[in-house]
């Protein structure tokens, strides 16, 4: 790994896929080690955090993005309202604000950003292995919920929607049965 003074002056708020993007870094036990790039993290299995927020408007539809064709991991696939690797030393909540302004253009305001719902279940493990990519992306994944926005929605296709859409949840899929 590389060593964490190097990295610390270098911005890791870049565009969604850069492999220059910075993480803090941790055991499978959640015990920080130091930082490293997003390229090493995703090669070698190293463990970092993640955010997905699912972004609700006034009538209860959920907003789903369609990923970006240059995405490593399901290009062109419809998914969650925003999904965000945490920066150096940012919290969840603070990761939630900027994907959401970041990829979708949405600007949370003190009321809306308390009304954040989250975590939505306590912080877990999710492990994503695609060996013909040399993807082992191993984070720590918390998700918050956002109900009642009736804004713009703008893309920043650096940072990888390309549309979206609103729609209603009728049924939840279990893998097993449906919920509804």
């Amino acid at each position: 790994m590389a060593q964490a003074s190097v990295l610390e002056g270098r911005n890791a708020g870049i565009a969604a896929e850069s492999e220059g993007e910075i993480f803090d870094t941790y055991n499978e036990d959640g015990t920080p080690l130091g930082r490293e790039l997003r390229s090493i993290c995703h090669g070698h299995g190293i463990w970092h955090r993640a955010v997905y927020a699912y972004l609700f408007n006034t009538r209860g539809e959920l907003l789903i993005q369609r990923r970006s064709e240059d995405k490593k991991v399901a290009p062109g696939q419809w998914d969650l309202s925003v999904a965000e690797h945490l920066s150096p030393g940012e919290t969840f909540r603070d990761a939630v604000a900027r994907g959401l302004a970041e990829e979708l253009g949405v600007q949370l305001t003190p009321e809306k950003l308390d009304s954040l719902q989250g975590p939505l279940i306590p912080m877990h493990q999710r492990k994503l292995l695609i060996p013909e990519k040399g993807i082992k992306d191993f984070e720590f994944v918390e998700a918050y919920r956002l109900d009642g926005y009736e804004g713009p929605i703008s893309f920043n296709e650096q940072a990888g929607p390309t549309d979206s859409m609103w729609i209603m949840i009728l049924y939840v899929t279990t893998g097993t049965e449906v919920i509804g």
